[in-house]
């Protein structure tokens, strides 16, 4: 394993107590921004919305086996998994999130029951044509090379299968200097590797052989939960430095909270976008 994917891990694994006080994780078990409409009033209802909206664009069916490709703590799994009754395999890096993911569903899951395993989504070890959706939220920031990751969803995929996508996107190729600063401060404070713009990522898509790809720019529906990590970020830096102080908390902690801030204001500045990219293999 890389130092590229030892970050990741390391910072999951270390931040994890952060998404558990702020981000309502040991209930929604959520590591994402959540989508806000004229039905959600509490960020709870935000996370599952978000599961909600994708498996909708995507045409989730009790029949489907679904990877979901970055699973993290195994939420978007099992909220699959239990709604629409579906086979859903979650993969992550870490091992860590693995055996959590797996104790959730035991909890929470009678049947179908989720599947977690440690594998890297550039390179899975599933045979071809095995499953029906490659489902990625918020993960595909992480990768280092994102045309692998197309290339092995595609792989996976059975005839007429369908890729879903929910991640950031970067609004042009070149930053200033400040700018390039403080984008980098917000991703490798998170875990993150880098953004592309939707043109570019969907040219992946193309390249990696999917047909009929559609964008959804969904910024405005993630701006409330910007905010709130923004709101956070003031009273979490300096909890966080007195943490570092008293030996409790990391530096590495510290950057995630700043990169609270830093994602708030690169939004804010049209920097980069959210949305969701369906495609399909014919």
């Amino acid at each position: 394993m890389g130092m590229r994917e030892q970050k990741i891990i390391r910072y999951y694994e270390t931040c994890e107590t952060d998404y558990r006080f702020f981000w309502d994780l040991d209930r929604s078990l959520a590591m994402h921004a959540g989508y806000w409409d004229e039905t959600t009033r509490t960020l709870h209802q935000a996370l599952m919305r978000e599961n909600a909206i994708l498996a909708k664009i995507v045409k989730i069916k009790d029949s489907d086996r679904v990877l979901d490709a970055g699973c993290g703590v195994g939420g978007s799994s099992i909220y699959l998994a239990s709604r629409y009754g579906c086979q859903v395999t979650g993969i992550s890096l870490s091992e860590k999130q693995i055996k959590t993911a797996k104790k959730h569903a035991l909890e929470r899951v009678f049947c179908p029951m989720p599947e977690f395993q440690v594998m890297d989504f550039t390179k899975m070890t599933f045979p071809d044509a095995s499953y029906d959706v490659v489902w990625g939220m918020e993960s595909i920031c992480h990768a280092e090379d994102k045309g692998a990751f197309l290339r092995e969803a595609f792989r996976v995929l059975k005839p007429g299968g369908r890729l879903i996508v929910a991640d950031g996107f970067a609004m042009r190729r070149r930053y200033s200097k400040v700018e390039e600063e403080q984008m980098r401060t917000w991703l490798e404070g998170w875990g993150g590797n880098d953004l592309l713009t939707a043109e570019d990522f969907e040219q992946k898509i193309y390249k990696a052989g999917f047909k009929n790809a559609t964008f959804r720019d969904i910024t405005s529906h993630v701006m409330p939960s910007s905010r709130k990590l923004f709101m956070f970020s003031f009273p979490g830096f300096i909890f966080s430095k007195i943490g570092e102080f008293f030996g409790k908390r990391n530096e590495l902690q510290t950057r995630g909270i700043r990169a609270a801030y830093y994602q708030y204001r690169t939004i804010r500045k049209g920097l980069w976008r959210y949305g969701i990219f369906y495609a399909e293999k014919k």
